[in-house]
């Protein structure tokens, strides 16, 4: 794992996190990280895809494929830890996004369809490291300080076998781009993810829930 930056610290221990670590998170606020992270994963199968579709080769589109298989049944695993608080699969279906979820999510769509193939890969790329070091912690804090089962947590542990074929994908993908300016693009890309996502996190911590 390289060195992370400060910007990605900032992520790593963001308060939604630390909250559910310390256990002073409220589980209302859980549900709408649930609900929102729904948005994103339901998103997913069609960014990756769009991302496949733009590969330059096919050896690239066969290494994104293998990632995108890695997270297959990924979205079932957020609705049961939804189940274990309390939401219905109705609440994930009629859910809005909130602006800091709508905005990492058009960053996502604007890369795809304007960002060079090297910025394709590093921005979706990004989120998906930081949130599999994320969830290393928040799975087995979800189990200690707030009562789920492993089995209601296992969307959050399920990253662990994500990491598996994502790292040497990843790797893989990244030896191509050698070049000075597929580098700055790269830095770029991955700064620009990791600021959307703080924004994702900070509009979960900011919401104000109706009295």
């Amino acid at each position: 794992m390289s060195k992370l930056t400060p910007l990605q610290e900032k992520l790593l221990h963001h308060p939604l996190w630390q909250g559910i670590e310390d256990g002073t998170l409220e589980r209302e606020r859980l549900k709408l990280f649930a609900l929102q992270d729904w948005w994103l994963v339901r998103e997913a199968y069609r960014l990756d895809a769009l991302g496949i579709a733009a590969a330059e080769n096919l050896e690239t589109q066969e290494l994104l494929l293998t990632k995108l298989a890695s997270k297959k049944g990924g979205y079932k695993l957020l609705l049961r830890f939804g189940e274990g608080l309390g939401l219905r699969r109705e609440d994930f279906d009629r859910v809005e996004p909130l602006a800091g979820c709508m905005a990492l999510t058009n960053f996502f769509y604007w890369m795809l369809a304007y960002g060079s193939a090297p910025e394709k890969i590093a921005a979706l790329s990004a989120s998906e490291d930081i949130f599999i070091q994320i969830c290393q912690r928040v799975g087995p804090a979800l189990v200690k300080n707030y009562g789920f089962s492993p089995e209601q947590v296992e969307f959050f542990t399920f990253h662990d076998e994500i990491e598996k074929v994502a790292a040497p994908v990843d790797r893989s993908l990244f030896e191509t781009y050698q070049s000075e300016e597929e580098k700055t693009k790269i830095a770029r890309a991955i700064r620009l993810s990791n600021e959307f996502e703080l924004m994702f996190y900070d509009t979960i911590m900011n919401y104000t829930f109706q009295s």
